[in-house]
């Protein structure tokens, strides 16, 4: 389903690459951990797929589909397929818990006439739909990112990737966020989880396959 083939990237100003023959093949409907020290490359690969950023050498398939190949025109339909959640949460702060949703909806090309029923139908998944009228400045940390991944649902997406989505929120909330994971997985949805977070990687060992750029990848920067 996604693969990586000798994926290789340098930055300028750094001494060497930030990994030079990066491989890996992840099946549909795995569940992987990407960790790595800080630097080591966990996001930029994450890019990768998001098509916001490009490797130096190497190719990397998405569902069959060559990313190098992909046009600049079809992009935002490429994206459709792939839900992301970030540790910054990202929220619009003048919308409603339902406004960001029926935006993101709406952005990618959805019909608002299905906004409502998609919606509602993400929110009770997640146990949030109590949430729909609060503002995010009316929002825990924890309940921010329980929107950030109803709004990576909204698409109904084959891929989701989360970039450090524990990294701002406290233990209790933190172990909340990897049940939801888990939930999201069951569903049949592969699920990049890039984390340097020991206790998630603990957390879901059980039902996720570790892939550690430390391991991989010859030389890491650090940040």
């Amino acid at each position: 389903m996604i693969e990586f083939k000798s994926v290789g990237k340098w930055f300028k100003g750094e001494e060497g690459p930030l990994f030079s023959s990066f491989s890996e093949r992840i099946e549909k409907g795995e569940f992987i951990l990407l960790t790595g020290r800080s630097g080591s490359g966990k996001t930029t690969l994450l890019r990768f797929l998001l098509k916001e950023d490009e490797p130096d050498s190497g190719e990397i398939y998405v569902n069959g589909q060559l990313l190098s190949d992909i046009k600049r025109s079809d992009i935002p339909s490429y994206r459709r397929q792939i839900g992301v959640v970030f540790q910054d949460f990202r929220l619009f702060e003048e919308y409603t818990v339902y406004g960001n949703l029926e935006m993101t909806l709406l952005l990618t090309g959805g019909r608002r006439r299905e906004a409502e029923q998609r919606v509602t139908a993400v929110l009770r998944m997640l146990g949030i739909d109590r949430l729909y009228k609060r503002y995010p400045k009316e929002l825990s940390g924890g309940e921010k990112q329980k929107v950030c991944l109803a709004r990576a649902l909204i698409n109904n997406p084959s891929i989701v990737l989360a970039d450090e989505p524990t990294g701002n929120l406290d233990p209790e909330a933190s172990v909340e966020i990897m049940r939801l994971m888990e939930l999201i997985h069951r569903k049949g949805v592969t699920v990049l989880m890039a984390t340097h977070d020991l206790a998630a990687i603990e957390e879901l060992a059980h039902t996720g396959r570790r892939i550690s750029l430390d391991d991989n990848i010859g030389e890491c920067k650090e940040d």
